[in-house]
């Protein structure tokens, strides 16, 4: 029979879990203000009307046949059938349940899961992380996979049979999200460490799979990737979108998300929860290693996908969230082995430290209720819009849109008949707004598919906006305007905000009329055009 103090300390437990998993269903729901779900959606949504995946592009007018390696096209389907039944705030709830999903499956990830401190302390700060990248984009269910992944492995030593789900996972990952390829990647590491075992066994006893077993199983997720309508196109696309995107340039200078850390640092300082999340992370995973190593050897395999995970973080911001999943796990796998191993015959010399990383040990056993309360202060800072607003955003907690952020109207008032088949959006992100509403019947000159616009359109898209919002002529150049030829002058939708100034620029030319107008963005046409197809001049 359990004593009634060991009652106690399972309700705790169970407590301080439940509450770490609420949490990150609430830091999940916030309305939807990303800009990609909507030229996703409207993709997924012509799949299902043609009944084929796009070969070449559909949405802009300046790269029209250019081969598309769709992806995203499983993704796509998905959300669009999601959509079809609840709209935004179905999408929403997928991202807070995907997201709980998530640490639920570093739960199952653990060998030995008896304490709730490890755990714990690794998805604190991680799960602010995470929540910073959580929206409704396909690296959501890339980062579901890879914690499909690791816990796959976590438990390979003692459930080899779950290898088999590696290849299964692989084939659903290769269609969905280019970061597919992180899946023989950390495969790849996990054999190295089973190698290097092999010829240097470790001082512990740690449960392993049959060699032969991961081999097969690598080999089979290896295939996997080619399971996809596209064959070894999608598996090689990847590697060009990271030479692509991953170098310094244009990309970088003007995508925040394909900024590095240090830039984020140089231009905001460190005062931003989620800088502050990032350095929090990497600190605790640097001491999980160091106390790690005082009781057994490092784990090669943690090492490196800890190392490879920190470095992505590190380059680019949108890879935040894959750090932060990462470090969660093998933080806690650490945690978990220094709360419950014990030096292997310690010298004279190191006893003193092993009394102290001893009562340490003892006494994360009994902070549960610290946790738990610091579970609750980090919940009510995110209901209250204390994290948010220290973080510099607009978010709430909620569902279905952000509020006056996309350009609904104005891109359902281009989608009419009587208005040019050819738009340019400033900015970028509203294009993806009008090709829900207007593709592909209207076309873009630029949209926010950086891995099939060419880096001279989004060159020659940057020098015309700019050239507009300072007033300087010749702006249409870069943007193949010519009057000459009527039919071919593209609408143009500009955002209000920042880049306001544009249509106050256009408003001053003759040749331009504002046709429509709202909260959020205007429409400009040519005057001619205007004048032919009878559109009066909004105020």
């Amino acid at each position: 029979m359990t004593s009634p103090p060991a009652r106690v300390n399972h309700r705790w437990h169970l407590a301080v879990l439940v509450a770490l998993l609420a949490l990150a269903f609430l830091l999940g729901c916030f309305p939807m203000g990303d800009f990609d779900v909507w030229w996703h959606l409207r993709t997924g949504q012509l799949i299902l009307e043609r009944g084929e995946v796009p070969r070449t592009d559909w949405f802009t007018y300046t790269n029209a046949t250019r081969p598309w390696i769709d992806v995203y096209w499983l993704f796509q389907v998905g959300i669009a059938l999601l959509f079809r039944l609840g709209g935004a705030s179905a999408l929403v709830l997928l991202k807070a349940v995907f997201g709980t999903a998530i640490v639920a499956l570093s739960l199952l990830a653990r060998r030995t899961g008896d304490k709730s401190w490890p755990i714990v302390v690794a998805w604190l700060p991680a799960v602010v992380m995470l929540a910073g990248r959580l929206c409704e984009r396909p690296e959501l269910f890339s980062l579901l996979f890879l914690a499909g992944f690791l816990t796959v492995l976590g438990r390979a030593g003692e459930r080899p049979r779950l290898l088999w789900l590696l290849p299964a996972i692989q084939i659903l990952w290769v269609n969905c999200h280019g970061f597919f390829v992180l899946g023989p990647m950390v495969l790849a590491a996990y054999l190295a460490e089973l190698l290097v075992d092999r010829y240097l066994p470790p001082t512990a006893e740690i449960p392993r799979p049959p060699l032969r077993q991961v081999f097969i199983a690598s080999g089979a997720t290896l295939a996997a990737c080619l399971v996809n309508p596209y064959g070894i196109k999608a598996v090689t696309l990847p590697l060009q979108q990271f030479e692509k995107l991953g170098s310094t340039g244009v990309y970088r200078a003007n995508i925040g998300e394909l900024k590095t850390i240090g830039d984020f640092v140089a231009i905001a300082g460190i005062n931003n929860p989620y800088l502050l999340a990032y350095f929090a992370v990497l600190a605790l995973g640097i001491v999980s290693f160091v106390l790690q190593r005082r009781r057994a050897r490092i784990s090669l395999f943690r090492l490196l996908i800890f190392a490879a995970a920190a470095y992505l973080g590190w380059q680019a911001t949108r890879n935040s969230a894959l750090f932060a999943l990462v470090a969660a796990f093998v933080i806690a796998w650490n945690l978990d082995e220094v709360s419950l191993s014990k030096p292997a015959q310690p010298t004279a010399k190191s006893s003193k430290k092993s009394r102290r990383a001893g009562a340490s040990v003892s006494a994360a056993r009994n902070l549960d209720p610290v946790l738990l309360i610091a579970i609750v202060i980090l919940g009510i800072a995110t209901v209250s819009g204390g994290l948010y607003a220290w973080a510099g955003e607009d978010r709430t907690i909620g569902f279905g849109e952000r509020k006056q952020w996309y350009a609904h109207d104005a891109c359902t008032f281009l989608a009419r008949p009587d208005l040019p088949e050819r738009i340019v959006a400033f900015n970028i992100s509203q294009a993806a707004v009008c090709i829900a509403h207007t593709a592909p019947a209207h076309k873009q000159f630029m949209d926010p598919r950086l891995e099939l616009n060419s880096q001279e359109t989004f060159e020659r898209y940057l020098e015309g906006l700019r050239k507009l919002w300072r007033g300087q002529p010749d702006w249409e150049a870069p943007l193949g305007i010519d009057y000459a030829h009527p039919g071919e002058v593209p609408a143009l939708l500009i955002e209000r905000g920042v880049l306001g100034r544009a249509a106050d620029v256009l408003a001053q030319d003759p040749r331009w009329r504002r046709v429509y107008t709202d909260a959020v963005a205007v429409v400009f046409v040519t005057t001619e055009f205007a004048e032919a197809h009878q559109l009066a001049a909004a105020k």
